[in-house]
Order: structure tokens, then C-alpha cells, then sequence
């Protein structure tokens, strides 16, 4: 019995003086490598966090207008309808599963880039529940908004956003805005995959002038809507109707943030470039004074090339400590903005965006190469004698 216990003790003590192990260097210098360390957490954890912040531009525009995605609106170009000829296009397409002739008006919401306007669609009180079916949303509290009534139902991230709760004024004559002839309540809240709000059209019609009247159309399903749109945008006459698609929502988007990305990007090429410089720097006089450890480790046997994946596996294993931990870190600052500052205010942010930790990726790599490359030549050329002899 004693003689086995002795025995499983031996890899264990053999792991722990493994004078090639990545570990040994961090166990015996942590005043080094956690400063190190720290300077790759807190530089992942700058690019996580504003790249996330600013790709919640995205989630935000995408989220509001993401009914989109279920209908296309057709708006008159050159008068309060749609012209005749072109309803009849519409009406005509195979795909058209459902037509509904609305009208709308307009309030605020707040985003992390300023206000933004968002539709109120006016319906009939026929109409509503089959465009909350279409749209998946459902009434969670309160009502439907009745016919010619100043009222409206509204999704719950909107009132959180405008901090309103039923029986509020939404719009009104006073809110610059939010703009109505006459006070309009909040009398239903609405919940789903999307932002949606709905009001009456009679009131709408009567109310704002000029009572401009589109035309929603939607395919049977969501899957087939981006084939309708293609269909109905070449086939529709562009000086009589304008199109609001998904797809050119997308596009006009992406368009709009191109500069934003093209300047995110540039920034953190510099940042991973100072800090893969630095990083590089530092390793090279880490490197200088291990040189007696490496000069012993040579004369004892070891190749250069033994010597150098150490090298490696050392700054591969402090990257991805310090990778692991900006990331961990970066996703708590995150959910703490999310849930003391955008979540209160009903803004969008999302803490767990992979796509924006990806963005952090090239600090580790940058990191790692400039290390190898900084160590890599003065270890190759090292003469372990001379150093030994303490003649370098």
C-alpha cells in the first residue's frame, strides 16, 4: 500500500519541476506577469465594451423597425393614395396574401444615438388584432385603442422607454415631438419579438393633415416576404410609390454606419498594434533578465528550439488568461449598464455579443506574434557559455 501511494506521488512532483513547464515562470514571477497580465485584460476589455456599445446601433434599429420583416409599406409619391395603378400592382402580385390601406403618425423614442421617430400605424379595430397576429405581438395589459378614439396601444419597450405607464399622454399639442391636435392616451401595452404601436386610423384621418393613406402588404409567411419585396420593387413604377422593405432598411443602414465601423476598426488596429509593441518590449526585458535560467537550461541539454516553444506557451498561456478574463470582465461591465442604466431607460444593449468579442481576438494573436518575434532571434543566437561566464 505505502509502496503504490509512493509511486502515484512521483508524476506529481515531476510536473511540478518540469524546468520546461509553461506554469513554472508564473508561479515564480508573479509580480511580472500579473501587470502584464492586467494590461491585455483592461485592453480587451476597452474594445468588448465600446464595440458593443456601438453595435447596439444595430440592435436598436433592427429591433424598432423589426416588423419590417413581415410586410412592406407602400408610400404615396404624389398624393394623399397610393396611385390606382400601382394598388392594382400590388393587389395583382400572387404573393400578396394580405393588404391593409393605413394611416400613420409619430412619436420619439430615446436611443443611445439621440430621438428617433417611430410609426404609429392606424388601423381599424378589425384590422389591429390581425396586424399583432402578423407581427407576433400581444395586448399584455389594457385594451385596443376603439374606432375614432385619442388612444393608443404601444409595445412595453416603448413605454419604458418614454417612462409611461396607462392612462399617460403619448402624444399631445405641447410635446414638440410627439405631436397631436388633441391629447392621445396610452390605453394598451403590447409584447412580442418587436416594437409596435398601434392607433386609430379614423382618428389619424381626422385629425392630421394631410390624411395620407399607404398600403401594407404581406406574404403568407415571413420566409417568403423578401421575394414579394424583390418582386413588387421591379415591378412598381418608383415615381408613383416609394418602398419601405426590410431588406433596404438593412441596407440603408449598414450604408449609414459604414464610416462609424471603418473608424471603430482603424481605432482598434491602433490599440492592438500599441499594445502588441509594448507587450513585445516587455517580453524582450523579461527575456534579458531570465537570460542566466536560459543560458543554464542550454548547457544542460536543451535545445533552442525547447527553449523557444517555452517561450511560446509561456505568452500563449498569459494572452489567453488575460484574453479569458477582459472577456469575462468586459460581459459584467455590460450587464451592469445594462441593468442600471439602458435597461431602465428601455434602450437596447447586448451584453453577450459574441460578434463584438471577436473584435478583441486580434489582441492575443498580435501579442503572441510580436513576443515571438521580439524573443525568438536573441534566444536562437544565444551562446549559453558566455553567459554563463557572465561575458554578456
Amino acid at each position: 500500500m505505502h509502496t503504490a501511494e509512493k509511486r502515484e506521488s512521483i508524476p506529481a512532483v515531476h510536473a511540478a519541476t518540469n524546468p520546461l513547464s509553461a506554469w513554472l515562470f508564473f508561479r515564480r514571477n508573479l509580480s511580472r506577469t500579473a501587470p502584464v497580465a492586467l494590461v491585455i485584460v483592461l485592453s480587451v476589455v476597452l474594445i468588448g465594451t465600446v464595440v458593443t456599445i456601438i453595435r447596439s446601433i444595430d440592435l436598436t434599429v433592427l429591433t424598432v423597425y423589426g416588423y419590417n420583416r413581415y410586410f412592406l409599406v407602400a408610400v404615396p409619391r404624389n398624393g394623399n393614395q397610393v396611385d390606382p395603378r400601382a394598388e392594382a400592382i400590388l393587389r395583382a402580385e400572387p404573393l400578396a396574401s394580405q393588404i391593409y390601406r393605413i394611416s400613420v403618425c409619430f412619436t420619439n423614442i430615446h436611443t443611445i444615438f439621440g430621438k428617433f421617430p417611430f410609426v404609429l400605424f392606424g388601423l381599424t379595430q378589425e384590422e389591429m388584432p390581425q396586424m399583432l397576429r402578423l407581427t407576433r405581438m400581444r395586448l399584455v395589459e389594457g385594451r385596443l385603442p376603439r374606432e375614432g378614439e385619442a388612444a393608443c396601444a404601444l409595445s412595453v419597450g416603448i413605454a419604458r422607454n418614454r417612462n409611461l405607464k396607462i392612462g399617460d399622454v403619448v402624444l399631445a399639442p405641447h410635446i414638440e415631438d410627439s405631436f397631436a391636435p388633441v391629447p392621445v392616451k396610452l390605453v394598451g401595452l403590447l409584447d412580442g419579438e418587436n416594437w409596435f404601436a398601434v392607433i386609430s386610423k379614423e382618428f389619424v384621418q381626422k385629425n392630421y393633415f394631410p390624411p395620407l393613406e399607404e398600403i401594407v402588404v404581406a406574404a403568407p409567411t415571413p420566409e417568403q416576404q423578401p421575394e414579394l419585396d424583390r418582386r413588387l420593387d421591379k415591378a412598381l413604377d418608383k415615381r408613383q410609390v416609394r418602398l419601405f422593405t426590410y431588406g433596404q432598411l438593412v441596407r440603408e443602414l449598414r450604408s449609414s454606419l459604414r464610416n462609424l465601423y471603418l473608424i471603430m476598426n482603424i481605432v482598434i488596429m491602433i490599440v492592438v498594434l500599441v499594445i502588441a509593441i509594448m507587450m513585445g518590449m516587455l517580453s524582450n526585458i523579461f527575456f534579458m533578465q531570465r537570460l542566466p535560467e536560459f543560458a543554464l537550461l542550454a548547457a544542460m541539454g536543451y535545445t533552442r528550439g525547447m527553449l523557444l516553444w517555452r517561450v511560446v506557451r509561456e505568452t500563449a498561456l498569459l494572452v489567453a488568461i488575460g484574453w479569458t478574463v477582459g472577456v469575462l470582465l468586459s460581459m459584467g461591465i455590460l450587464w451592469g449598464l445594462y441593468g442600471w442604466v439602458f435597461e431602465p431607460r428601455g434602450m437596447l444593449l447586448q451584453p453577450m455579443d459574441w460578434q463584438a468579442y471577436q473584435y478583441t481576438i486580434p489582441v492575443p494573436i498580435a501579442v503572441l506574434a510580436f513576443a515571438a518575434m521580439s524573443v525568438g532571434p536573441r534566444l536562437l543566437a544565444m551562446d549559453p557559455v558566455l553567459v554563463i561566464e557572465r561575458k554578456v
